[in-house]
């Protein structure tokens, strides 16, 4: 995943209770090669996400009461090789009975176990974000907020463009569609011919917000919302090599039951 924009907003639950909302649209950025599944229920019937079929974990996801969790690489200069999964974290906080905060709380102390990543896990308590090259645990306020492979709210052209663009649509309506055609804007074709090539660049983020190639590209874009009445829609459309637009998934369900 190498692009989330947020847009967090306090209300009202089905019950009356003070929670936090969120619209989310999500662009994943990978090598073609790595075998990857669509967005699905997991047998455990518990997590609704795709899956990195490579490694078993996911990069963003929800689960069935509701939590959210994403997951971006973090760009930095290292020859440190590591075990452990970052995509597990996401299916780690979905399956768990722990808040979002506590979660990260329980990660801290183990968090540089892993490459360098920016991990968003949220429930109706708030939405949280833990570098694990940053001390500390973040709340993510109310507004809209976005991350790439930097850290959050980075000031580069590419996190204030998809700020606006997202204001923009949520000005005027928000629709799952909307979500998707701006995830497809400020579009670039990388020159690399092999994964060698583009290796050279691990260390560095690819300014463009959709990236078309035959070795590397944007997989997929997520739409995700959560409403004060419970109800959770989330839509998943992937793409192939060169940004050839593959199949769209949407799921509806509701947190109550």
């Amino acid at each position: 995943m190498c692009l989330i924009a947020l847009s967090v907003e306090k209300s009202k639950d089905w019950s009356g209770k003070d929670s936090y909302f969120y619209k989310i649209i999500a662009n994943r950025d990978e090598y073609h090669e790595r075998p990857t599944s669509g967005m699905k229920w997991w047998s455990n019937n518990i997590v609704l996400a795709g899956r990195d079929e490579e490694a078993g974990g996911t990069w963003l996801g929800v689960s069935k009461k509701g939590k959210f969790g994403a997951i971006t690489n973090l760009k930095e200069e290292t020859d440190i090789k590591y075990s452990n999964s970052r995509g597990s974290l996401v299916t780690e906080f979905l399956e768990s009975q722990l808040s979002a905060k506590s979660y990260l709380e329980a990660l801290e102390p183990s968090k540089n176990n892993y490459a360098g990543f920016n991990l968003i896990v949220g429930d109706k308590s708030g939405l949280f974000y833990l570098c694990n090259r940053l001390e500390g645990i973040f709340f993510i306020s109310e507004g809209i907020h976005a991350l790439g492979n930097l850290t959050l709210n980075s000031s580069t052209e590419k996190i204030e463009s998809i700020k606006n663009d997202f204001n923009q649509i949520l000005h005027e309506g928000f629709a799952v569609d909307k979500g998707f055609h701006i995830m497809r804007k400020e579009y670039g074709n990388l020159h690399e011919k092999t994964k060698k090539e583009l290796q050279v660049r691990d260390g560095e983020e690819i300014p463009f917000r959709f990236i078309r190639s035959p070795i590397y590209g944007t997989r997929c874009t997520t739409v995700f919302i959560s409403e004060p009445s419970g109800l959770i829609n989330i839509s998943e459309l992937t793409y192939q090599k060169e940004g050839i637009e593959g199949a769209r998934a949407d799921f509806s369900f509701n947190v109550k039951g």
